[in-house]
């Protein structure tokens, strides 16, 4: 008896350092992601919104609260009220820094993203145009400049990449203009009537100018981005030409008809807009460079660095809760479904007995589960409408693993096979692991899409 005394002990001895051992690690892990925390906190703050910020911050935080859990409840010890707490820690910790990356996400201001070159006062128009003088006016005769302003009244998405557009575009000539200069305005990224704008007024200004405003509804065919769904943003723009390309005109910005031409205050935006499920970010004009590999027919020659063209551009955050909501809260019902039928899954016959869930009944339900997630995720990707996968795609996705392993793990269950993973403790560390796991791989997606 002592010997075997004797021999037991040095492996108890062994066993209690090494969960010293981790347990010091946890500690030591969590005093210096508490010291990362501090450090990243006041440097995202002092560098704005930007994801590529806020990244390093969420990962720290995700350390101190996991490395905290295992420092806290002490689930080396092997005991299961720890192992518990220890995986409930773990899901709250995961749970709660997928929440911030998404407020992260929703709250973080672009910088640079409409199209081309912003210009928001005379100055940048005048560098802008200085630099990219194009072929027909290197001549001795400068470019015929003609203000031009836009007012948007409504948009609508027709589809994927097709997005009507109604408002009104003016232009104000001055008396000593051409008279041969056609008073005219194209729309050349219209899908059809990209010369029909409807005049609307007509007046002479005081100082013998002309002003001319048309009413266009239109719609447009441009490249939408859905990749971040519902946390996605896109960016409307009205490309602007003048019909007498070949003359030497160049469209300016009228930023003395606009009140407040700064682009937070949405300058060329009816108040009463309707966004329909978006929010505006900003609104202004843009030079985009164009290099064409031909000259429409004309004598003008090429332009080595493009032509720059006026843009009108009206920047979107798309209003998530209602399809996040939506999808969320049913994908909430499915994991918390699935997971009770994981709960009742054992192979302890008393309580078998006393559940009445057969491994049969396990397949029933995951059977019912999976169908009701494909019917879901055909309804998302109809909402959707693009080619590519979307982010809130994940959740589906996650379902197609876990379902699948839940029936799985029944199957193995009930085999002769001995598994240790799901004999332990009547299938106790599948239970435990299923929210840690579940979360983890939807917060790994999350950082992986949205701050990569």
């Amino acid at each position: 008896m002592a010997d075997e005394e004797g021999t037991d002990r040095p492996r108890r001895l062994r066993g209690t350092v090494s969960q010293a051992r981790i347990h010091r690690g946890a500690q030591v892990v969590t005093a210096g992601a508490s010291a990362m925390v501090l450090g990243l906190g006041f440097r995202s703050i002092a560098a704005g919104s930007a994801d590529r910020h806020r990244l390093p911050l969420l990962l720290a935080l995700l350390a101190f609260a996991l490395a905290g859990s295992v420092a806290a409840f002490r689930p080396e010890r092997g005991r299961v009220p720890d192992l518990v707490k220890t995986m409930a820690a773990a899901s709250a910790a995961l749970a709660g820094t997928l929440v911030l990356a998404w407020f992260f996400v929703h709250t973080a201001v672009r910088a640079n993203h409409w199209a081309g070159t912003p210009v928001t006062t005379q100055a940048a128009v005048d560098a802008t145009l200085a630099a990219h003088p194009g072929p027909a006016s290197t001549g001795s005769a400068p470019p015929l400049l003609i203000p031009t302003g836009v007012m948007l009244q409504s948009f609508e998405f027709l589809g994927a990449n097709n997005v009507r557009v109604t408002g009104y575009v003016w232009q104000t000539y001055g008396p000593t203009l051409p008279d041969d200069v056609v008073r005219g305005v194209v729309f050349p990224e219209a899908i059809e009537d990209a010369y029909g704008a409807e005049e609307a007024y007509r007046a002479r200004l005081a100082g013998g100018g002309e002003l001319v405003g048309w009413y266009f509804h239109a719609t447009f065919r441009q490249p939408f981005d859905y990749r971040q769904y519902p946390f996605d943003r896109q960016d409307v723009w009205v490309r602007l030409w003048h019909p007498n390309a070949e003359r030497g005109v160049q469209l300016v910005p009228d930023f003395a008809a606009y009140r407040d031409p700064t682009p937070r205050s949405l300058p060329g935006i009816e108040e009463q807009f309707v966004y329909g499920g978006w929010e505006p970010e900003d609104a202004g004009f843009s030079y985009v460079l164009h290099r064409y590999t031909t000259t429409f027919g004309f004598d003008a020659g090429f332009a080595d660095e493009g032509l720059p063209e006026l843009y009108f551009n009206l920047g979107l955050k798309r209003a998530f809760l209602g399809p996040f909501v939506d999808q969320v809260l049913f994908a909430g019902a499915v994991a918390l479904m699935l997971f009770l039928v994981l709960a009742l899954t054992t192979s302890d016959q008393d309580l078998q007995d006393r559940f009445g869930l057969s491994t049969s009944g396990v397949l029933g339900a995951t059977s019912g589960l999976l169908f009701a997630v494909i019917l879901k995720h055909a309804q998302l990707r109809g909402g959707i409408g693009q080619e590519g996968v979307a982010y809130l795609e994940v959740l589906p996705f996650l379902f197609y693993l876990l379902i699948p392993l839940v029936a799985l793990n029944a199957i193995v269950l009930a085999s002769p096979w001995q598994v240790r993973f799901v004999e332990y403790r009547h299938n106790l560390l599948p239970k435990l692991l299923y929210w840690p796991l579940l979360l983890g791989l939807l917060l790994a997606t999350t950082l992986a899409v949205l701050f990569t």
